[in-house]
Order: structure tokens, then C-alpha cells, then sequence
């Protein structure tokens, strides 16, 4: 088996890269490219701390590594300098409205750059890179993440689920101030919270300081691994997916809740507005951008969005009162992220490399 194309990745982190990076090389290796999955920081081997790698990504890491052919560094900007293709390809995404020069000057060392969307392209190439840039989308598991019956006990509240990485980015202090400001704590509502966080500090105790005394009803999911389908359920038992995210590359949570036949209000900037529009979902006005804050980082000197809480208190609102409108919306989603599926990507990555020749 020849190998035609070199995934440089992670493939057994706790990352979106990682789990893209799973579902990329699988729905490549489907079309019959031979794939050579290599691990980004270290030997393969290596990766194991994180947990098992996965049986497709073992077995085609039993190839040889060549360098006469093409390279996906697929990961953070500052990565593409580990390319040794003989093209070399970078992949990468970001969340805010310009890049970081060091990201810029390794992204015009590569042949070529990729982003999944057509909002990010246009970040990309207004921050100063000069080499050619793709959009190459990301995708969903259409096999997965499907409408179903939802598995809720709670059919006398509203079931509002987010499901995000602890930061400020994801904007939880947008989507609770809205929620206290849109319900009494007797509404029959509900907001479900299934949050990661793995650094220092105790989000339980911000989260308390920032609802308060008499706040509506919120449920805690923390630090808690779900498998696909288990996920696939979580959203499949809520009314709403809602996430006032101050920027996003992509955005999987929400296509995933969208695949799954539940309506999605989310920010209406970046990389989220590639698949939700009003057709399909609740897109949240921002009132413009505004400076991150981040000191150090790839955030550092840039701006991202701050969404309209009053415009979320109105659209939460509307999803309790108009319950039929939502799961009308939440049927049009599901056909909607029918358009995502991963061989999409696949197909994308195929066509560029046949142009590359």
C-alpha cells in the first residue's frame, strides 16, 4: 500500500483537532487514499498518554513515513514549521479577527493553506498571508448524530443545553446573565451545562458567583467524557442548544445539536455562520467587536464579537413560548447538517490534491 498523503496531527488528545483529525483520516481512507497518520509532538507512540489511539489510526501508522509526497500539518498555526512534505499543506483555524504574525509568517513557508470556512479564508488572507488559502470544511458524523426520540424526563420544562470548553471565549457569562434576565426561578425551564475544564481554577465556584441568589433552574455536567452516541443522546434530550460564543473556528457542538434535529442559537460572526442562518436555527446578533484581552497567546492584539445579551434574553424567551416554532426549526437543522457530512471534507481534500497533481 503506497502512501499518498501524510496526516500531521493528533489523534488521541481530548482536542477538536484530535477528533477531526480521527474522522478526516477515516473518511480519506474510505475514498482508498492511502493515509500515513503521524503524530505532531512526538513519536506515535508517545500519543498513548493520552488514551488509546484509535484502531484505524494504529494500523496506518504501521506505514511508512515518505517525504516525496504531500503533508497536512493539521493543528495550530505555529505548527506548520514541522511540514517536511515534499508540498506542504497547513490547516488551521482560529477564532478571532486576525491571526498572529508568527502564524502568518509559517503559514507563507507552506504551498498552500486551508481553513474550514469561508469567513475564516477571508481572516486569513486580510492578516497578511500571500500563499494561496482553501476552504476545505469540516464535517459532522451523519451516522451518529441523528434525530431521534428524545430520552428527556423533563417534558414539563424548556431543556436548554450548552455544551463547551471553560473560557471566556464561549461566552458563559453572556448566556447566564440572558438566562437570569429571561426566567423567573418558577419558569419551567431548565439550563443544562456540560462544561470542560482542565486548568487551574473552579468554574462551580464562578458559576455560582455569577447566578446568584434565585436564579432559574441549571444542571452541571463537569469534567464528564461522553462517547459519540452518548453525546448524540445529550443533545437529542434538549429543546435548544444555545452557545453565545465570542468566536469560533468552526464550531462542532452546534452543527453536531443541529444534526441531531435541535434547534441552535449561536453567534452570528465567525466560524458558525458556514451552516447556521435563520432558514435553520437562531442566529444571535453581536454588537460588534471588541478587544479580547488576552495578553499572550495566538488572542493577543485581537478582537473577537460580543453578542447581544438582550437579543439572547428575547431569543431564549422565544423558544419557551413558541415551543412548535423550535421544533420546526430544529427539523429544518437536521436536514441542513445533512449537507456536512465528512465525506464532503474528504472530497474537498481529494480535488485539491488532484489540482496539485
Amino acid at each position: 500500500m503506497e502512501t499518498h498523503l501524510v496526516w500531521h496531527s493528533t489523534f488521541a488528545s481530548p482536542t477538536g483537532y484530535s477528533s477531526s483529525s480521527q474522522a478526516l483520516v477515516a473518511a480519506l481512507t474510505d475514498t482508498g487514499l492511502p493515509v500515513r497518520p503521524l503524530y505532531l509532538f512526538d513519536t506515535d507512540a508517545a500519543e498513548q498518554v493520552y488514551g488509546a489511539i484509535p484502531p484505524l489510526i494504529r494500523s496506518l501508522q504501521r506505514l511508512p513515513i515518505r517525504l516525496d509526497v504531500p503533508q497536512v500539518v493539521y493543528g495550530r498555526g505555529e505548527l506548520f514549521c514541522k511540514n517536511s512534505g515534499a508540498y506542504r499543506i497547513g490547516f488551521t483555524m482560529l477564532e478571532t479577527d486576525r491571526l498572529p504574525t508568527h502564524w502568518v509568517e509559517q503559514a507563507n513557508l507552506m504551498d498552500e493553506v486551508w481553513t474550514p470556512t469561508a469567513w475564516g479564508r477571508e481572516v486569513f488572507l486580510a492578516s497578511g498571508v500571500t500563499r494561496p488559502v482553501y476552504v476545505v470544511p469540516l464535517g459532522v458524523d451523519l451516522a451518529v448524530f441523528t434525530p431521534g426520540p428524545s430520552r428527556s424526563d423533563l417534558t414539563d420544562r424548556t431543556v436548554f443545553l450548552s455544551v463547551f470548553e471553560w473560557s471566556r471565549r464561549k461566552g458563559w457569562d453572556v448566556l447566564l446573565a440572558a438566562y437570569r434576565a429571561a426566567f423567573q426561578p418558577t419558569d419551567s425551564v431548565v439550563l443544562v451545562l456540560k462544561i470542560d475544564h482542565r486548568a487551574a481554577g473552579n468554574p462551580l465556584r464562578e458559576l455560582a458567583a455569577a447566578l446568584g441568589e434565585q436564579a432559574p433552574p441549571v444542571a452541571v455536567l463537569y469534567n464528564q467524557t461522553f462517547s459519540s452516541a452518548r453525546m448524540a443522546e445529550l443533545y437529542r434530550s434538549a429543546d435548544c442548544f444555545v452557545l453565545p460564543s465570542r468566536g469560533e473556528g468552526w464550531g462542532m457542538p452546534a452543527l453536531e445539536a443541529m444534526a441531531c434535529g435541535v434547534p441552535v442559537i449561536a453567534t452570528a460572526w465567525s466560524g458558525t455562520t458556514a451552516f447556521l442562518n435563520e432558514s435553520c436555527g437562531y442566529p444571535l446578533p453581536i454588537r460588534g467587536l471588541t478587544p479580547t484581552g488576552v495578553q499572550s497567546g495566538p488572542y493577543a492584539g485581537a478582537q473577537w464579537a460580543e453578542p447581544d445579551v438582550d437579543a439572547l434574553v428575547e431569543l431564549l424567551r422565544r423558544v419557551h413560548r413558541q415551543r412548535d416554532e423550535a421544533r420546526a426549526l430544529g427539523a429544518q437543522a437536521a436536514i441542513c447538517a445533512r449537507e456536512w457530512p465528512w465525506q464532503r471534507s474528504a472530497q474537498t481534500i481529494l480535488a485539491r490534491l488532484h489540482a496539485i497533481g
